[in-house]
């Protein structure tokens, strides 16, 4: 007969299962490999745990004191009722930058899509809506903290500026999980190569490297759709010398490193374009693995082509997530390498120089320039290549891609007066703008005299027509929304904010019916940005919520929703925010449907 156990241990008994009594842990504890607690010795066991209620209690004080923003009501018990053990999902969970926290707001509850973000300069429209504002001293407390945000598990916060549009740094950034990439090294060495290696995947790449087409004619046709889309906005390559290239990397059994690793990033980026646009396998990602092989060997510094396939590599990441490239840290090495190289100075040619150097080191910086703002601007972050160290001379390019770089100058002003954090500068630092409304309205009026300039294509070719309209309404967005320097916005520039944002929308989803859409990460952040101007104009003017017709809104909406679904087959990202939006989109919708018939009953 078999010995009956007096007292089993507590796990067991809540679980109402055999304990053999085993010490110091039974048979069932240590198989799950969890504490087995003595069921019959209750009292120093409820001491303990009146002890850690009393240390919660303690905690929970002192982030109500420090973190007011923090809802500790968003809490996993550590067990549930079975018994199990829920930590280790809880700590999975616990890897997220932020929680999504307040996202299906209720009308009149005091935290609409807009207001819900306590960390925006300032949304307080005073209007005669029912969402109450927020108010600005404490937006202004929060506005770096909330920019602070874990987007990988075990790294340090990163932060997110102002410019970015803060709504994207909470809902889209906070959620990207990135925890199956390597953390940056702590310590990048001094050597060029090195840091450049270390902003490189480790442990090798999982996609198979593809091996060149064997018809070289094929090449060339995937190369020319880098040429057609990528090329005309950085023309940092000089196509006829690239073509060499390629003859020359199918005629050497062994090849420059240089000119092969070109070859095959080109080739990258190009398959990458024509597979999504045609929706044919070419594999962009094998091509790069190919690229990648001869990046060892590459002398990156003290060279213009080395900065070239930086370049590149740089491109692909902003079109491409499978190499988990760090975009922030290409674009600073490759203002580290242009300052090297002189870049900034107008260097004109002679005995030393050929006129097509001097030309490519002109395009060269002209790409950099640009996509240090555009890079900068999104991730809310000073401008890493100030205007003032360069000599902005001309380049003989093509006129879409000057008329980019135009662009790229106004955006530069915008960043500088707009969203500059700090209003205690010195007066050398940054232009004096004693009115800084009448400056608005100056650079609107330069943006709409750039845009009536937009060049004019047609056919396939009328994506570049439809980019620069996209990056006007950008720039206008970014010019008119609540931001540092303008923290209460007029009425009338967020209702232009408004059709900015609605404007940008229906361009991107013309170029994704006709399938000359370029899924990039500049389009997931020019979406979702876009989106969510449109809720919070919405939200926070009456004037733009009176006027609305429903079935106009929810045709805009979904336009963007389907554009997001698309780009995340190929961005993770986008199908998280597609989520979210749908979410505000349903809730921004019952809201206005329940205030007219509010207004209806009232009279009003």
């Amino acid at each position: 007969r078999t010995l009956r156990i007096r007292v089993a241990c507590l796990r067991c008994q809540r679980r109402k299962i055999r304990c053999d009594g085993a010490v110091p842990s039974c048979g069932s504890c240590s198989k799950t490999g969890v504490e087995c607690i003595d069921g019959g010795n209750l009292t120093c066991l409820f001491r303990y745990i009146l002890s850690l209620e009393r240390q919660v209690q303690w905690l929970r004080s002192i982030v109500r004191a420090n973190c007011p923003d923090i809802d500790l009501e968003q809490w996993r018990p550590v067990m549930d009722e079975s018994g199990q053990d829920n930590s280790a999902t809880e700590r999975e969970s616990s890897q997220v930058g932020l929680s999504l926290v307040n996202l299906n707001p209720t009308p009149g509850s005091g935290s609409g899509p807009a207001p819900s973000d306590p960390s925006a300069s300032s949304q307080n429209v005073q209007s005669k809506h029912d969402i109450p504002t927020i108010q600005h001293e404490q937006d202004t407390g929060l506005a770096h903290e909330i920019g602070l945000v874990s987007s990988c598990a075990g790294t340090d916060p990163k932060y997110i500026g102002p410019s970015s549009g803060y709504f994207f740094a909470k809902l889209v950034l906070a959620c990207a999980q990135r925890g199956q990439r390597d953390p940056p090294p702590k310590e990048l060495q001094q050597n060029a190569k090195n840091r450049i290696a270390g902003l490189l995947p480790k442990g090798g790449l999982s996609i198979p490297p593809t091996p060149l087409p064997p018809d070289m004619d094929y090449a060339v046709k995937i190369s020319e759709a880098y040429f057609e889309t990528i090329h005309p906005q950085y023309p940092f390559l000089h196509q006829p010398s690239h073509m060499r290239l390629i003859e020359h990397v199918y005629v050497e059994p062994e090849p420059n490193p240089m000119a092969a690793f070109q070859v095959y990033l080109v080739l990258g980026i190009g398959a990458t374009v024509l597979s999504r646009r045609l929706k044919i396998p070419l594999s962009g990602e094998g091509f790069c693995a190919s690229a990648m092989k001869y990046f060892d060997k590459l002398c990156i510094q003290n060279s213009l082509k080395g900065l070239q396939s930086l370049l590149l590599l740089l491109v692909y990441a902003l079109h491409s997530p499978s190499m988990g490239l760090n975009v922030w840290y290409l674009n600073y090495q490759c203002i580290a390498a242009l300052l090297d190289l002189g870049l900034q100075r107008d260097v004109r040619s002679g005995k030393t120089m050929s006129v097509l150097d001097q030309e490519l080191r002109t395009r060269v910086f002209w790409v950099i320039y640009s996509l240090d703002r555009s890079v900068a601007t999104m991730m809310g972050r000073p401008i890493g290549l100030r205007d003032e160290a360069c000599e902005l001379r001309v380049s003989h390019i093509f006129r879409l891609a000057i008329h980019l770089f135009k662009l790229a100058q106004l955006n530069s002003e915008i960043k500088y007066v707009l969203h500059s954090i700090s209003h205690e500068v010195p007066p050398y630092a940054y232009p004096s703008i004693p009115d800084v409304l009448q400056w608005q309205r100056g650079i609107i009026a330069r943006l709409q005299e750039w845009q009536t300039q937009i060049p004019q294509f047609t056919g396939e070719r009328v994506y570049m027509t439809h980019l620069c309209e996209i990056k006007y309404h950008g720039i206008m967005m970014l010019l008119l929304r609540p931001s540092p320097a303008i923290p209460n916005p007029s009425v009338n520039s967020l209702k232009s904010c408004y059709e900015s944002a609605v404007a940008s929308i229906r361009l991107y989803n013309q170029l994704y019916k006709r399938d000359l859409l370029v899924y990039s990460w500049a389009t997931v952040h020019s979406v979702f940005l876009s989106t969510i101007t449109m809720l919070h104009c919405i939200w926070t003017v009456p004037e733009v919520s009176a006027q609305i017709k429903l079935e106009i809104l929810m045709a805009d909406l979904k336009a963007g929703s389907n554009v997001l679904s698309a780009t995340g087959e190929h961005w993770s990202e986008a199908k998280r925010t597609r989520d979210i939006l749908d979410e505000l989109s349903g809730t921004t919708i019952r809201w206005i449907i329940e205030s007219r018939a509010r207004n209806l009953e009232t009279g009003t």
